[in-house]
């Protein structure tokens, strides 16, 4: 015998929650988790320089987070409009991951941190035998 689980208090059950698995929001919650963590560690780098550091332009005032969470929230209109339109579930990783990945290493390739996020993302400098006093 088959039992269906019951529905949620909470939220009605519509086409949106029911297409949305646990996979849909933890997979690009963890790259969200790794594009904040990594903004936080360029932002700990471009605070540790010197003052010699000339003003950032206008790509480097944009975090991935920010660009990352805009593309996961149009990945979700998408999956859910098309979903709509269809009239039939939409796997949402299909639009999740372009909307995700794709802003995010066009935005790493402008900035010039693709090579460094891609392969070590968080190299710490060891601190120097000779310290000035």
């Amino acid at each position: 015998m088959i039992r269906r689980p019951p529905r949620s208090t909470l939220f009605p059950y519509t086409t949106l929650f029911r297409s949305l698995g646990l996979g849909d929001i933890v997979m690009p919650g963890l790259l969200l988790c790794f594009v904040l963590r990594y903004d936080a560690y360029k932002r700990n780098q471009v605070s540790s320089v010197e003052a010699g550091v000339p003003p950032p332009n206008h790509l480097n005032k944009i975090s991935y987070f920010h660009c990352s969470l805009i593309g996961y929230f149009l990945g979700l209109l998408t999956a859910t409009v098309s979903s709509e339109v269809f009239k039939a579930a939409q796997p949402a990783l299909l639009y999740l991951v372009p909307f995700t990945l794709l802003p995010l290493l066009t935005m790493a390739y402008l900035k010039g941190d693709l090579r460094r996020m891609w392969s070590e993302p968080f190299i710490t400098q060891p601190p120097s035998k000779h310290q000035d006093v």
